[in-house]
């Protein structure tokens, strides 16, 4: 049902950039949060601008919580978790949804699981019930299993074996950037495991992680805060709490020199390089400076390294720098850059420039209009995030798993504020060295 490809169309619909924009009143996120006796969190967020709401839950379990010769179980759980449960027959989650004229899906990650509906607010209470329903009493069988299974190897056929780049991007690439076996293995995980682990072993995995006291529920939208406590307190209050979940992240090695491979994709229509870098978890300081350097360096047209090597030189179609690059982690994660070159164009000559361009930033830092320019855009994309229920909804359930509490997404942009050029130049020198960095040369060729 959910796709992951769209992380990697929202990674190159960014190439295109956006004009920056002077600050605006600051905005103000309401929030009122609580948590059940059987330690589900709870956030809402009453917005009266739309008659619409969104209802988001995310699970503290991805594919860095499975274990070898289990791999899968969390992106396959993504897809059952829209199948039956005791209440609700299997295809009918996604039938009522759709006949609210509303929307739903989800997505796994290495360290979460997301699930979402945007309804017409008075549909809020038939929400909370599916939601409640699934994670109480989800249909977990040799029938179930048998079907999503079927459908994660189509997906699998579609989106990494029919796909340019995908293969290499959601497989190869984080296998060798990352020297955890956890964020190093394919979310998809391997399709032997999937066959071959028994019911048995699906069903602990469920036990352990879709229980309350592993997940947060957030409601952004069209709503009554005190209706909405009365009606999670009536549907999620009398689910039995599980087992105490892990906190930890992977830990990750210091990468000391350079990597590099060649792959040959039959389905590349351009050559593609990725260049990436083991960056610090998010909101550690020193990421929050790559953050900002990767929009002075690539957001928009006139950023360092578009101007030189896509409209000067020539060099590139496209290119982007993002940190969490393809799917985040909020353990140690990846800033990478795509190199799209132009057509005749070698990719180790569009490599040189890029380097150069980093070796302008260690060497010079940047200019006090690069990092105005780059903090109005930060800024202007967490304006523009705050117009939606979903997005807004996704930020706060973000928050409250990982960044110390919903109440601190409310002018969280100011964090890049004390950011200073020097600082800039301080995070190029110490993560954006060649010893540091893990090189795909992706180019046409090879047997489909």
């Amino acid at each position: 049902m959910p796709k992951h490809l769209p992380y990697l169309s929202l990674t190159l619909a960014l190439l295109l950039g956006a004009p920056a924009l002077t600050r605006a009143a600051e905005p103000v996120v309401p929030i009122q949060k609580f948590t059940l006796d059987n330690g589900l969190r709870v956030v809402l967020s009453e917005d009266h601008s739309a008659p619409v709401v969104t209802v988001y839950i995310t699970y503290k379990v991805g594919s860095a919580a499975e274990v070898e010769g289990r791999t899968g179980f969390a992106h396959l759980f993504e897809h059952m978790m829209f199948n039956g449960s005791k209440n609700v027959p299997e295809g009918a989650f996604g039938f009522y949804v759709d006949n609210t004229g509303g929307s739903l899906n989800g997505n796994t990650e290495p360290d979460r699981t997301n699930y979402f509906e945007t309804v017409p607010s008075n549909f809020l209470e038939g929400m909370l019930y599916l939601e409640a329903n699934r994670m109480a009493s989800l249909v977990i069988d040799d029938k179930a299993l048998d079907n999503e299974k079927g459908v994660v190897k189509e997906e699998v056929r579609q989106q990494q074996e029919n796909q340019p780049f995908a293969k290499t991007i959601l497989l190869d690439w984080p296998a060798a950037a990352f020297s955890s076996w956890a964020y190093s293995h394919s979310i998809y995980g391997s399709m032997e495991d999937l066959s071959g682990a028994p019911v048995q072993a699906f069903i602990d995995f469920f036990a352990q992680h879709y229980v309350p006291n592993n997940a947060v529920l957030v409601l952004a939208g069209d709503f009554e805060p005190a209706r909405a406590r009365a009606l999670v307190e009536k549907y999620f209050g009398p689910l039995k709490r599980g087992p105490e979940p892990s906190a930890a992240f992977p830990a990750e090695a210091e990468q000391t020199e350079a990597v590099y491979k060649e792959v040959s994709d039959p389905l590349a229509p351009i050559p593609l390089a990725i260049v990436s870098f083991d960056v610090p978890p998010p909101r550690d300081p020193d990421r929050d400076a790559l953050e900002l350097l990767a929009t002075v360096l690539t957001d928009g047209a006139s950023a360092r390294l578009p101007k030189r090597l896509v409209d000067d030189d020539k060099l590139a179609a496209a290119v982007i720098m993002q940190a969490g690059f393809p799917i985040p982690t909020y353990g140690p994660g990846q800033l990478a850059t795509l190199l799209i070159a132009s057509k005749g164009i070698k990719l180790a000559d569009l490599r040189a420039a890029y380097w150069d361009e980093l070796s302008k930033v260690q060497k010079q830092g940047i200019s006090a209009a690069e990092l105005k320019r780059a903090k109005a855009k930060l800024y202007k994309q967490y304006l523009d995030g705050l117009a939606t229920t979903l997005y807004k909804a996704s930020q706060l359930a973000t928050y409250e798993v990982f960044f110390g509490g919903a109440e601190k997404l409310s002018g969280d942009y100011k964090r890049f504020d004390k950011i200073t050029a020097a600082d800039l130049k301080r995070v190029a020198n110490k993560y954006l060295t060649q010893a540091r960095s893990v090189t795909f040369d992706i180019t046409p060729g090879g047997a489909q």
